[in-house]
């Protein structure tokens, strides 16, 4: 799929077939990563074939951690796939010089609703190494230091990417605020729903456009990564009616969103994007890095 770089690690003998556990535990949380980077299923389906390639041939006797070896595998990829895509993008009009000019602190991360407005309408706007930014350290939770490791740059480089990147975002995401109090009367209806089967009630709360996206782990095996349309997401939210059930409406990162708990706490949570009455993107989040970076409330 890719030519070998340089910084990604080199082939070696074969592994035994006894290590392939190893890459499978893995998978979900490779393709989530790769799936955010690029925002397409099907690039982060062959971003991770390439990864599994490459992990069968390596050598890792002296790797401490298989894990994070794969994770910058993937995420090289990723850049790699992004660089040879498209151009970089030009910085708009009005954009500041310096990323301390937009934003506080910048190790600030982007809220859930923030992170699911990315994914859905900006991410395109973003140079490759501000999309690796974000998505490694707002939606993963990676440390600067790494992320700076991956992009070849400096851990304060690294941070003024990804602030870059989220001033972005948050420009975008002013523009189409919604009153928390109407967003959550949005997504409970959304819910009851989904619980009652209800195809009319949810046609009358999705937007014509509505897409949907989630972490491997939400989905059974083969389900997209992403969807949309109308019809497509109630097909699936009927399919899904019994997890409805388990399901209640709570404050994801201060926002309207939908949880889903075991005994340990939360196991899925949805965020959702809210244009006026309707729901435009909602975000499916099971990864459990992703799930410890969120705070919950009733």
């Amino acid at each position: 799929m890719t030519a070998p770089r340089d910084d990604v690690p080199a082939a070696a003998p074969a592994m035994d077939g006894n290590t392939d556990a190893v890459f499978d535990r893995e998978r979900p949380h490779l393709l989530a990563v790769a799936f955010r980077v690029l925002g397409s299923d099907a690039d982060a389906q062959d971003v991770v074939q390439e990864a599994w390639i490459r992990y069968r041939r390596a050598d890792l006797e002296h790797v401490g951690n298989v894990a994070a070896w794969l994770t910058t595998v993937v995420t090289r990829l990723c850049l790699d796939l992004l660089r040879r895509s498209r151009e970089s993008p030009r910085e708009p009009a009005g954009m500041p010089e310096s990323a301390d000019d937009v934003e506080g602190p910048e190790e600030v991360a982007l809220l859930a609703g923030d992170l699911a407005e990315a994914m859905a309408i900006v991410l395109d706007e973003l140079t490759p190494p501000q999309r690796v930014a974000l998505v490694l350290h707002d939606v993963f939770g990676v440390p600067f230091d790494e992320v700076a490791h991956l992009l070849g740059t400096t851990s304060g480089s690294a941070k003024k990417l990804a602030s870059r990147a989220r001033a972005r975002v948050r420009r975008s995401a002013s523009a189409v605020d919604t009153d928390p109090d109407s967003a959550r009367r949005v997504v409970s209806a959304f819910l009851k729903a989904a619980q009652q089967g209800d195809i009319d009630g949810l046609v009358q709360v999705l937007h014509p456009g509505v897409t949907r996206t989630a972490d491997p782990q939400a989905l059974p095996p083969g389900a997209a990564l992403r969807v949309a349309g109308v019809q497509t997401v109630v097909a699936e939210t009927r399919a899904l009616q019994a997890n409805a059930r388990r399901a209640r409406v709570a404050t994801v990162d201060g926002q309207p969103g939908i949880v889903v708990a075991s005994d340990r706490g939360p196991s899925v949570a949805l965020v959702f994007r809210v244009i006026g009455e309707r729901i435009a993107h909602y975000d499916v989040i099971a990864d459990p890095r992703r799930l410890a970076l969120l705070h919950f409330a009733d």
